[in-house]
């Protein structure tokens, strides 16, 4: 007979787990759609912003140490740190916890790179920042491999309903930008970069151009004495 610290210890690991769970979904689907520059309507308040992502991101964390700290105290799992910490070396469903594990660190790397973000340059941090998605995936397939609530019609709802949600998102962020992107217009710098090569490819131009801002430097002071 389950006694009633069994019974809170256990339902807040649950209820921990299931709200880490959907407050990850929220701050990737956030954060998929910053990047595919997704907003509300324009007569709307401006919902999505880098301070929703950080902070369901913040919250999810706050919920997952929740999480392990109730199954770390609860008496009928039986866990200990090693169990929590050490991918493989739990009695229960050893793969599935240790995708779980996985996920952790993962996530504990993603939070160091946010922190050392000016160090280590906004394009390694971007790249880090895609194996959120990793994390995602390895929630998902922990949840489903080691919940008890795993077969009733809820927690699969939530399941479904989240892996929609970041599956249509990142389908956007892949074809939908690869597409934008190719549709760009040539960039300032490159087209200057561009116009320079061939202005030194050819000599006449080259020349005529520097005549053209000579004649121009030398009609300013008239220009501006008109003007005034």
């Amino acid at each position: 007979m389950n006694t009633i610290w069994e019974t809170v210890t256990w339902d807040v690991a649950r209820a921990g787990g299931f709200t880490t769970y959907v407050l990850l979904t929220l701050a990737v689907a956030v954060g998929l759609a910053l990047s595919t520059q997704l907003q509300s309507p324009g007569r709307w308040p401006r919902l999505l912003n880098s301070e929703l992502h950080n902070f369901l991101t913040l919250l999810s964390t706050i919920f997952l140490g929740v999480h392990v700290l109730a199954v770390v105290v609860d008496p009928f799992t039986h866990f200990g740190w090693n169990e929590i910490l050490i991918p493989l070396a739990s009695h229960y469903r050893p793969v599935w916890m240790a995708l779980g594990i996985v996920g952790l660190y993962l996530g504990i790397a993603i939070g160091i790179s946010t922190l050392l973000r000016k160090r280590i340059g906004y394009s390694w941090w971007r790249r880090l920042h895609v194996l959120t998605l990793g994390i995602f995936a390895l929630a998902t397939i922990h949840g489903l491999g080691t919940g008890s609530d795993t077969q009733t019609w809820w927690a699969l709802g939530i399941y479904l309903v989240s892996i929609a949600l970041v599956g249509s998102l990142l389908y956007r962020r892949v074809f939908f930008m690869k597409g934008k992107h190719k549709q760009a217009p040539v960039r300032p710098a490159a087209a200057a970069r561009s116009m320079s090569a061939a202005l030194q490819s050819n000599p006449r131009a080259l020349n005529g151009a520097r005549v053209a801002a000579t004649h121009t430097t030398q009609q300013k002071p008239a220009e501006v004495a008109c003007m005034r």
